[in-house]
């Protein structure tokens, strides 16, 4: 995946234990689904920079600085690790970096440094295989390989780096508020606090230096070079660089009310997710089968609503659909899209059949259908589809676009039998209770026709098959030539004006890019009518990596109701008025 680099840098106020890295990797991903490669930069995790401290006082008044230096940097190791393990979790392509790999040199005092040197080549050859670097922030090595810290706050400074060698689009400092302000925004009661839309280097080490380490202002100012400071997963900021001084007032926006359609494997994904992003979100009601079982799960009693309940009374702001199926999924969108709702989906079925039904709805009422993570999981194949389709004709779609059947392969191929595989992979989470619709290539053509859409706009109507069963892996497997292995792609080709489709089991050659595609991981190729091709990545099958995609979605549909609040709280105004149900 090519694509613009943006420095991302999480400190230790908002990774104030291990239970908010999954919060960084939603930020993380918003911008690889864009399209971005991300440098992500990160600090120790909460205080644990003043524990080490605390732990080389008991020991020494003075520790030797270079030791000192070696032991705190360990903070940054174990937040990257940690952050690397989330990332690969939801299924993002990430490989943790330790700064030796990319030759970051620094000289001075070991305990408070400057950045000097960086492997350039290296950090493209790496960017250029995997689109997400985690880098631990606040040290590298001198030319002898001792190791140097860049002083309290030295992460920002690795990222300002990072940024300017890169020449990156962003460099962006998350930090736990959305902007420098001119005073605290929760201590301002007599008149509400403003915010620095843009702020100069000066004034930004006057009245930020709480925010951003000083050194990585100079850095900024040295280079003529500019950084945002910006909330978690929001989208606003602060810009500090060669800028006049500009105020704008501060936004709040209410937490967005959310009603979950199912709390299966990815409905009860995505309920864990947003009750830890509570500031943002507020689950008001989740329709399931058997309410008892949730709240013996924790889920509160008040907004479990079984089968029989008259949910569409509920006036969320937006709504999940997790169900399987095309009923009772299909009304029940239908009627909240008409009544002014937006919805996030899961559905593949859904969204394959009906969509553009649907989305006829939602353009009549002003609301937003989106459903990422109907197609690919964490592969962000839909927004890909979309970027390529909308510079140009698209000549054909090819990919792995089914992380169940990819996965039996793998374990078939390793020796189990079919049945074996499937059992295997249902007890992961990786394949359903009735894996048929994976087998006889139902769910790879639904999604591969979701992608036609986007790709070619018009439908694919006609796809051929072929189901994958003992006999037909076993006939493949008797004619794979050395060195080959096999794949189930799914292929949509426009052919002299007609768009063909397939779905077929394939011996492929090891150096063809879908030939390196395991487990539960999808891969999509797109390939333009003048110009190089193009793949995404990510896991296209299991709880967290569909969750990420419908948190995605909803972030996408937050921030689109911030930029317009009075339009926002007319369509709550609409909303809570409610509607009869109409099946």
């Amino acid at each position: 995946m090519s694509g613009e680099i943006v420095v991302l840098k999480f400190g230790s106020s908002v990774l104030e234990s291990w239970s908010d890295v999954p919060s960084a990797v939603h930020e993380i991903y918003g911008w690889y689904r864009s399209g971005h490669r991300v440098i992500a930069v990160v600090s120790a995790v909460g205080r644990t920079t003043n524990w080490l401290i605390a732990q080389a006082a008991e020991l020494s008044p003075s520790p030797e600085p270079y030791a000192l230096a070696e032991l705190l940097a360990t903070g940054e190791r174990n937040a990257a690790a940690l952050l690397g393990i989330a990332l690969d979790r939801a299924g993002i392509p990430a490989r943790v970096v330790d700064p030796r790999e990319i030759h970051l040199t620094a000289q001075g005092k070991p305990l408070d440094s400057e950045p000097t040197l960086i492997g350039q080549s290296k950090v493209q050859e790496m960017l250029a295989a995997t689109p997400v670097l985690v880098v631990p922030g606040f040290f590298g090595h001198d030319a002898q390989g001792r190791l140097h810290l860049l002083g309290r706050g030295g992460s920002d400074l690795t990222a300002a780096y990072l940024a300017s060698v890169t020449q990156a689009k962003r460099c962006r400092l998350i930090k736990d508020v959305d902007g420098v302000y001119d005073c605290d925004p929760a201590m301002a009661l007599d008149a509400p606090a403003h915010r620095y839309a843009t702020l100069d280097y000066e004034t930004a080490i006057r009245v930020a230096a709480p925010l951003i380490q000083p050194k990585a202002v100079r850095f900024l100012e040295r280079h003529g070079a500019s950084a945002e400071v910006a909330g978690l997963t929001q989208r606003y900021e602060t810009l500090v660089g060669p800028h006049d001084n500009r105020m704008e007032p501060g936004r709040s926006c209410p937490p967005t009310s959310v009603l979950l359609l199912g709390l299966g494997t990815v409905g009860f994904g995505v309920y864990r997710r947003l009750r830890a992003l509570s500031r943002q979100f507020q689950v008001i009601g989740a329709l399931c089968l058997d309410p008892q079982k949730h709240e013996q799960e924790g889920v509160p009693h008040e907004i479990l609503h079984g089968p029989d309940s008259r949910i569409t009374l509920l006036a969320p702001d937006v709504v999940v659909d997790a169900l399987p199926g095309l009923e009772p999924s299909r009304a029940l969108v239908r009627h909240f899209l008409e009544r002014g709702v937006s919805v996030v989906s899961a559905n593949k079925r859904l969204i394959a059949d009906v969509a553009p039904e649907l989305e006829h709805a939602a353009e009549r009422s002003d609301a937003v259908l989106k459903y990422s993570a109907a197609v690919g999981g964490s592969a962000p194949m839909i927004e890909a589809v979309r970027r390529l389709a909308h510079r140009g004709e698209i000549r054909s779609l090819e990919g792995i676009l089914n992380g169940t059947c990819n996965y039996l392969l793998d374990r078939c191929i390793a020796g189990l039998p079919l049945e074996e595989a499937i059992e295997e992979a249902q007890a992961k989470g990786f394949a359903e209770a009735n894996p048929v619709d994976d087998l006889i290539g139902s769910d790879a053509a639904r999604k591969l026709k979701i992608l036609a859409r986007h790709a070619f706009g018009r439908e694919l109507v006609a796809i051929d098959m072929r189901p994958l069963t003992a006999g037909s892996l076993a006939q493949a497997q008797r004619a794979l030539r050395s060195g080959q292995t096999l794949r189930i792609i799914s292929r949509a080709v426009l052919d002299q004006g007609r768009l063909l489709g397939e779905v077929s089991l394939r011996a492929l050659e090891a150096e063809h890019p879908l030939a390196t595609v395991t487990g539960e991981w999808n891969r999509l190729i797109v390939t333009s009518l003048n110009g190089p091709s193009v793949a995404v990545s990510g896991r296209g099958a299991g709880r967290w990596p569909t969750t990420e995609a419908v948190i995605a979605d909803l972030l996408d549909i937050r921030h689109r109701e911030a930029r317009a609040p009075a339009a926002a709280a007319r369509k709550a105004v609409e909303r809570s008025q409610g509607a009869d149900f109409k099946p």
